[in-house]
């Protein structure tokens, strides 16, 4: 997920941007539920079979469709991890705009 504090960034073809189009969609699928499904054990383990290393760097190449992600049935369940997971990275980013105003007035700081 690209937080205010990550908009300068160099990617190279080894990295795969997967955004949501349209949020309105039948499964509640948003960024914060996509970073979520990304990060259970799951998809997590299925990425271990499915990443390669190609001259030291892992590429999954198109291998990313062949993905399965846990998507909750339960409508209620989904709003709740949304919730929860949104809640975390906006308290994770006030902290950073924190630690930058910090560094600002004190100078670098290591965190």
């Amino acid at each position: 997920m690209v937080s205010p504090y990550d908009t300068e960034v160099l990617l190279t073809g080894e990295l795969k941007v997967i955004r949501v189009i349209d949020e309105n969609n039948q499964y509640d699928i948003n960024p914060f539920y996509l970073i979520y499904l990304f990060s259970s054990d799951l998809v997590q383990q299925q990425l271990e079979n499915k990443i390669f290393i190609e001259t030291t760097l892992p590429n999954i190449g198109d291998r990313w469709t062949e993905l399965y992600l846990p998507i909750s049935k339960d409508k209620e369940e989904r709003k709740q991890i949304i919730k929860n997971v949104r809640e975390v990275f906006k308290e994770k980013w006030g902290a950073i705009k924190k630690i930058n105003k910090i560094r600002e007035r004190y100078g670098n700081i290591t965190t």
